[in-house]
């Protein structure tokens, strides 16, 4: 059996070693995590994350060999963690480093829409991970807001709802943002409807209670997309915060047709565990259940938040989820560039901020100063998962004996079966994986993560 261990406190990362299989007794009932690969649930879709300008401005200050690492670790399997899948935005987010939309202001037929903003950062970052990567990148893009003037405050910050008499444009802008990138040589292949659609920010936002959005998909965006010629775009809804998952889905749903037209759920993690919301969603409608965005505050330490994200994926993916997105790639040791996001920012204002107190890890981050890319201890746990579950993979059957141990199991389409196991406990613990009666133990350090490959 082939061990990849991850430490962090000993900054011990992907040390791999193997342990010869049944090295104890067949009938050991302690310390036991049990891996039944003839009970199959989800398959798996793919791991990745956001590239929003904020990302891609940083990634633009890599040197020609930091930028060849950076792709390396990110979008090879072989030499990194195999990312397949990604979000990017529609107009600007609040990780672009300022504020805009692909329209003039005021333009009610399209005509000026342009992604002259997106070539000078977005569009080469997308063009070069997707040249690099093997696999074929699945991306999804989700909007922050429609442009001011679609909206009945006036401002694309601060929620506002889309105007009635907007609903058709903005499902227009949808299709043309999905074409104009394909002419970029990028394929969308879904939209959410709406990031955090109950959110009321000081950046980019946009209000739809679960009526707003289930007629919008319904009467506007759906029925665009078809004329548009791109009925095949999948459409994804919720993309807030797992405790009203469910519920949100439950009203979505109660039209047919919204529902047989919807592929996905996307859930985000900022309002606590919430697991059993997946799990009731995904029981009652059957949808694609996608981990849409998390990330932690610079100001956490990384270890911790390296096992907030353990913690995160074992259970989204033991409670049905199908595929996980974090948010931003790549940022700088503040967390940031970000626009001004204060309550008094106007669209106007193009500040650029790089306030440690508020901005947000990225797996990796580059020190602007040193000229450093540093791998955190968050990049190695996502790792655990993504570099060794393949694509199609299906999730299958554990069990564990502690609340302290986190153990989630993979069957990949080449056969081998992939064990994610965590130790969350303050001292060393002993488990012993247990595979069709064969009984293999080993010890596990105090807050540490393996990959088991049978």
């Amino acid at each position: 059996m082939k061990i990849i261990k991850s430490i962090p406190a000993q900054k011990v990362f992907f040390k791999e070693e193997v342990i010869a299989d049944g090295n104890e007794r067949v009938g050991i009932e302690r310390t036991v995590v049990n891996l039944f690969d003839e009970v199959e649930y989800q398959q798996m879709q793919g791991f990745g994350g956001a590239f929003t300008e904020s990302s891609a401005y940083i990634y633009s200050l890599l040197s020609p060999p930091q930028k060849t690492d950076f792709l390396e670790k990110y979008f090879s399997r072989e030499k990194g963690i195999g990312y397949n899948f990604g979000r990017t935005h529609i107009n600007s987010c609040d990780f672009s480093i300022d504020i805009y939309s692909y329209v003039d202001e005021g333009d009610e037929t399209l005509e000026s829409f342009s992604l002259e903003r997106d070539r000078k950062y977005i569009i080469p970052f997308l063009k070069d991970a997707l040249n690099y990567c093997k696999e074929e990148i699945v991306l999804f893009a989700s909007p922050w807001s429609p442009p001011a003037y679609m909206k009945n405050n006036g401002s694309v910050l601060k929620g506002g709802s889309l105007k009635e008499e907007y609903k058709t444009l903005w499902a227009k802008y949808y299709a043309r943002y999905i074409k104009e990138m394909a002419k970029e040589g990028i394929t969308i292949s879904a939209i959410s409807v709406q990031n955090e659609p109950i959110a009321v920010q000081t950046w980019e936002s946009c209000y739809y209670s679960p009526d707003d959005e289930r007629e919008f998909i319904e009467r506007y965006l759906a029925p665009v997309l078809e004329s548009e010629g791109l009925g095949d775009i999948k459409i994804i809804v919720w993309d807030h915060n797992k405790e009203r998952v469910y519920d949100r889905a439950k009203k979505i749903f109660q039209s047919p047709a919204v529902k047989e037209k919807v592929w996905g759920i996307g859930h985000h993690w900022y309002s606590g565990d919430h697991f059993d919301g997946i799990r009731i969603a995904y029981e009652q409608f059957g949808k694609t259940m996608i981990s849409s965005e998390i990330c932690c505050p610079i100001t956490e330490d990384s270890i911790s938040a390296a096992e907030r994200y353990g913690k995160e994926l074992s259970n989204d993916f033991n409670n049905f989820t199908a595929a996980f997105c974090d948010w931003n790639l790549l940022l700088d040791t503040f967390g940031g560039p970000y626009h001004n996001r204060y309550s008094t920012a106007t669209s106007g204002a193009g500040v650029v901020y790089e306030d440690k107190s508020k901005g947000c890890y990225a797996p990796v981050l580059f020190d602007t100063e040193k000229k450093e890319l540093i791998y955190t201890p968050i990049y190695y746990y996502i790792g655990h998962f993504s570099k060794f579950v393949q694509k199609g993979a299906y999730r299958i059957g554990t069990t564990k004996y502690c609340e302290q141990i986190l153990a989630t199991g993979f069957k990949n389409p080449d056969g081998s079966l992939a064990l994610v196991v965590q130790n969350c406990a303050d001292c060393d613990m002993r488990i012993t994986i247990r595979h069709n009666n064969v009984c293999t133990a080993l010890d596990l350090e105090a807050h540490s993560i393996i990959t088991a490959i049978l």
